[in-house]
């Protein structure tokens, strides 16, 4: 009788250990943590779309800030910088698709999203040594207001952040 119960026990547990690594698998929150270390190159910009070059250049910056955040992170490394021999780097992509300016005056003035600022571009982040497509996704940047009608230079920042939220849940 005491066998029985010793295998009851026993079953019980395993049944128990595996619904629990089961549901934590189906809910995404066992991950591994393979990436320590990220590197960003300057985005393209679609054809027909017209992007200030500082507006180019900032998208970079502002996500080299935002990824610089992530605890986990190692280092964010920018294009043309040697990757850190022996280690996984993931390397980000992007391509504007498109931007509309806004107008500061008009958030100020008008408010209710009128004159908003709009970036949109599509990312890509690949295993940097094997190039394997791990992430393909559409993110926007978006100045609807702010201080004095914010500065339409806040859209790139967005960007840039949903970019590492996204980064951050799927690698991170």
């Amino acid at each position: 009788m005491r066998g029985v119960l010793i295998i009851t026990a026993v079953l019980a547990s395993s049944v128990a250990l595996t619904s629990s690594a089961t549901a934590q698998e189906k809910s995404g929150k066992t991950k591994e943590k393979k990436y320590q270390y990220v590197q960003v190159n300057r985005f393209e910009v679609q054809p027909g779309v017209d992007l200030p070059p500082d507006y180019q250049l900032t998208i970079v910056e502002d996500l080299d800030k935002a990824l610089g955040k992530i605890k986990t992170m190692k280092q964010v490394l920018r294009e043309g910088e040697a990757l850190p021999e022996g280690q996984p780097v993931l390397l980000v992509t992007g391509t504007v698709t498109k931007f509309k300016k806004g107008s500061q005056a008009t958030r100020y003035l008008v408010g209710f999203g009128a004159g908003s600022t709009v970036i949109d571009a599509h990312i890509k982040c690949y295993d940097a040594t094997t190039k394997e497509l791990l992430l393909e996704r559409d993110v926007d940047g978006k100045v609807v207001m702010g201080m004095m009608g914010g500065k339409s230079e806040g859209a790139n920042n967005g960007l840039a952040k949903e970019i590492a939220k996204d980064i951050k849940e799927t690698f991170f």
